[in-house]
């Protein structure tokens, strides 16, 4: 849908005469309207608001809009109804204070009716019944898959950078997170590109089969002066029913506030809930990182090293997290730990090993399996870690492929943020580790970072000496953990090339 040339984005078609479209495409109203902002700012969320421009003092023009399908020369539509979701906006006020998006907008949802067959005046209660209509149907369509899950694939379909050239691109990958209230937030890897909010999500089950889950909320997004390279979606399901229960529609159609919900699997769902079990948040003072539990009985983990640069000056701390029914989380378990072994700072290569004091409970966890054949290049994997905050937020899961193999280093594509050092790398088919997470790469200066250049220590070097701790309990067998070898050295500090980054 374009309305100027400099302000296009997708939508979902969800009826002949119908798009939902997200509230971004309004961002030049936004820029230039104090009115509207101030709308906003004080429309109460949750209600489904039947629209007309010239009531707000805002130009007719500024709603309307040209929509595009398939390679027509498009058609007018005007936005007819809006509604501010609670669920996202609840979210976006309590979380994510270090993000920098545009809030007012991301709980916006618009309905756009083709002009042809706009309605006014005397017909403006039939756009209503029409509208709930629609929305009924949609929400029976997301029903259909299920509730989501983390690891689950899902598959975008897009207009990028508004230029109807790349119209109905596919974009795929997996939901990394589910967060926020009744979990309306989608965090995943799908690449997508600036015009892409407002496309719909698909989610894709292990025979192919496709079911809309979600729709895209904003493409990218700024975290601490870091752009994360990671997809913020809405997820349909509970923001639709939400709006089902309005007062509007709940006296006129309570028979359809329930949907009936058919099982829409896919592979190792039950494989990524034990692989969560695996991981805890490190920290140690201001840092924080990624353990991952190598041994239940003795409650040994592992990590970066210079996630621990103030230990053993400074506790650490472990913590798992749990969600509970809103946008908060709580920790499930905590624990202080003893840091047993440390690579010198700078000094390949970068990891810690820790015990549980022996005061605190053990770990509600399962101990990560140690994969027995090395990574191949170019197989799928997974990361799991904790990236972009260490106050109470469950794992997060993101995909890629190996990309490169060395004896002392692994490369792989998948998306790393801060936060996510000492994450383990998992082949994709049986949830092995492969490796440990110790950085990505940023520019020289160090202003441009790229999470899709993943660097971890391969299994290779790991499982020796851990096997050899574990079996003696001899802290000195852990000394094969720190590398003088001038070539490895070299290679870690990717001599000549690109400073490393987390």
């Amino acid at each position: 849908m374009n309305s100027i040339p400099w302000c296009g984005h997708s939508g979902i078609s969800i009826a002949k005469c119908w798009v939902l479209a997200h509230g971004s495409i309004l961002a030049p109203i936004l820029a230039r309207s104090p009115k509207f902002v101030h709308l906003l700012r004080t429309w109460r969320p949750g209600d489904l608001t039947m629209l007309g421009a010239s009531e707000l003092g805002i130009p007719t023009d500024d709603f309307t809009f040209r929509i595009h399908r398939d390679d027509s020369s498009g058609d007018a539509g005007k936005v007819v109804a809006f509604w501010i979701c609670p669920l996202l906006k609840d979210t976006f006020d309590h979380s994510f204070e270090s993000w920098t998006v545009c809030r007012l907008l991301l709980p916006v949802f618009l309905l756009i009716k083709r002009e042809s067959v706009v309605s006014t005046g005397k017909e403006e209660e039939s756009d209503k019944a029409e509208i709930e209509r629609v929305l009924r149907e949609l929400t029976k369509q997301t029903a259909i898959g299920g509730k989501l899950k983390k690891g689950a694939v899902v598959e975008l379909i897009s207009t990028p950078f508004e230029n109807l050239f790349f119209a109905d691109s596919i974009s795929r990958g997996i939901i990394g997170n589910l967060l926020g209230t009744e979990q309306c937030l989608i965090l995943m890897d799908v690449a997508a590109f600036p015009g892409c909010e407002g496309s719909p999500l698909f989610l894709v089950n292990d025979r192919g089969d496709r079911n809309i889950c979600g729709m895209v909320i904003a493409s990218s997004s700024c975290y601490r002066g870091e752009w994360p390279n990671c997809t913020f979606a809405v997820n349909l399901l509970p923001s639709l029913k939400l709006i089902l229960q309005s007062q509007i529609i709940k006296d006129e159609y309570p028979q359809y506030l329930t949907c009936t919900v058919f099982p829409f699997t896919w592979r190792n769902r039950l494989e990524i809930g034990a692989l969560e079990k695996s991981v805890a948040i490190v920290k140690c003072g201001p840092n924080w990182g990624t353990g991952i539990l190598v041994d239940e009985q003795s409650g040994t983990f592992v990590t970066c090293a210079h996630v621990l640069t103030t230990a053993p000056n400074t506790i650490v701390q472990f913590a798992t997290m749990t969600s509970i029914a809103s946008c908060k989380r709580r920790s499930e378990w905590f624990a202080e730990g003893k840091l047993i072994y440390k690579t010198p700072d700078n000094q390949p290569y970068d990891i810690a090993v820790l015990r549980i004091d022996s005061k605190f409970e053990k770990p509600p966890m399962k101990a990560i399996k140690l994969a027995d054949r090395p990574a191949r290049k170019g197989e799928q994997v997974l990361s799991i870690a904790f990236p972009f905050s260490s106050k109470g937020r469950s794992p997060t899961i993101t995909s890629g492929i190996v990309s490169k193999t060395l004896s002392c280093m692994l490369q792989t594509n998948c998306c790393i943020q801060n936060g996510v050092s000492g994450g383990p790398i998992v082949r994709r088919t049986d949830f092995q580790m492969l490796g440990l997470i110790v950085c990505n790469a940023a520019s020289t200066n160090g202003s441009i970072s790229y999470p899709k250049l993943c660097m971890a220590i391969p299994i290779n070097v790991l499982r020796g000496p851990l096997n050899n701790y574990l079996r003696t309990n001899d802290p000195q067998t852990l000394q094969d953990l720190t590398q003088h070898d001038q070539n490895v050295v070299a290679t870690w500090n990717l001599r000549p090339f690109l400073p490393s980054s987390i």
